[in-house]
């Protein structure tokens, strides 16, 4: 009986002892800190300056929040005190995406995927983070640690296949995709997938046995008839071929109303075959859901000329080259500033361009960043003031240059 007694007494020594130790570890810290409001971790923070717990759960409640920049303030503060902190590398490359400051997002991330290799969320992380930054092939290097820690993760493959795609490696996509479709055979996006990889290669049989499975699995799903038309579209010209693909259009249309490739696609139909009236009511329809495709623009102002309109087509076709002139300078542009994110000269190039063509509101975003990168300018002030009163004034879409042309 007595040595009963002594076993309990030892019992609770060891209860007590291992209760000192946990109040003092930080597992004991974090079940502490975590139910604390936003306010509450400020006098944390306040109280304990070197505790790097607390800058973290701070910096997660102003994210939380929407406090971006405090909250970075946060997370950078905690890796300072603890240059191990995996968590706070995670807070801080999230913020960092948010801000779309892609380089940087790119260093936290890449610290803590050093920290915890085995774990997936840095590598995520990582891949939007290049992704983003116009680099999809560097993002398939996280995606491929990503499958090879969890070989099952179907929307990892199906990820990585479509940044092979982006990155112009369609060997490497095609097998991606064909092991996203393995694992999960009926996820109609990746059989979707698959069938615009197999487009790639020209092989129409296989893309359309993978799109009418898709259709068989989301019989809504309007890209899926959109893209089935296409397949049958491109495999020849008889008339079962062309009947086809114009119902798949037509059903495409009756999901989505307002899809402009298919509007284009049918207008392509109906011109093959001279037959200009709805060939033209279809690249009309197309332009102006998208006032930006000069494709449509043009084939709009060939139909009618051969219709007999031959002034309008005329200026409509001229429209179309102006168009196709600003979008090969906006994009060169905008590689050009992928490549060189803080470089204020390009912003202010970019920002005068889009401000040529009409598009104030991206205008205003490109001179936004260059005043974050320059001291202030008055004559630069001037450009932005009167970039504001021209969108106030403008009736067209934010992101068009449909300025230059009206059908």
């Amino acid at each position: 009986m007595k040595r009963r007694y002594v076993v309990f007494g030892i019992t609770s020594c060891m209860l007590i002892v291992v209760s000192l130790l946990i109040r003092d570890s930080r597992w004991a810290e974090e079940r502490m800190l975590k139910p604390l409001s936003a306010e509450d971790l400020a006098y944390a923070v306040h109280d304990r300056p070197n505790d790097p717990l607390a800058f973290l759960y701070y910096g997660s409640a102003l994210l939380k929040a929407g406090d971006l920049t405090d909250a970075a303030y946060a997370f950078t503060r905690a890796t300072k005190l603890d240059p191990k902190l995996y968590e706070a590398y995670l807070g801080l490359g999230s913020i960092q995406l948010r801000l779309r400051d892609y380089v940087a997002a790119q260093s936290s991330f890449q610290k803590a995927s050093q920290l915890r290799p085995h774990q997936i969320a840095a590598y995520l992380g990582l891949a939007q983070a290049y992704y983003l930054n116009g680099l999809p092939e560097h993002a398939t290097g996280p995606l491929k640690k990503i499958v090879a820690l969890q070989p099952k993760n179907d929307l990892a493959w199906y990820t990585l296949g479509q940044m092979y795609g982006d990155a112009h490696e369609p060997d490497q996509a095609l097998l991606a995709m064909q092991r996203a479709v393995a694992l999960k055979p009926h996820n109609p996006e990746y059989r979707i997938a698959l069938a615009e990889v197999l487009i790639h290669y020209a092989r129409y049989t296989d893309a359309e046995q993978q799109l009418v499975q898709a259709i068989r699995d989301d019989y809504n799903n309007a890209y899926a008839h959109y893209l089935l038309g296409y397949v049958f579209e491109q495999q020849g010209d008889n008339p079962q071929l062309r009947g086809q693909a114009e119902q798949e259009f037509l059903n495409a249309l009756a999901r989505k109303p307002e899809m402009e490739a298919a509007y284009f696609d049918l207008g392509q139909l109906y011109e093959r075959d001279g037959d200009y009236k709805p060939a033209i009511t279809n690249y009309r329809k197309a332009f102006h859901l998208n006032p930006s495709d000069a494709q449509a623009l043009y084939h709009l102002g060939l139909c009618l000329v051969q219709s007999g309109k031959i002034k309008e087509g005329q200026q409509l076709i001229n429209g179309a080259q102006a168009l196709s002139h600003a979008q090969r300078e906006i994009d060169y542009m905008q590689k050009r500033i992928i490549a060189d994110p803080r470089n204020p000269d390009l912003r202010l190039r970019m920002a005068r361009i889009y401000k040529k063509y009409g598009n104030y509101s991206e205008a205003l975003q490109q001179y936004q960043v260059y005043s974050a990168l320059r001291p202030p300018d008055r004559r630069i002030e001037k450009e932005i003031a009167a970039c504001y009163t021209s969108l106030k004034k403008a009736s067209l879409p934010k992101t068009s240059v449909s300025h230059i042309v009206q059908p």
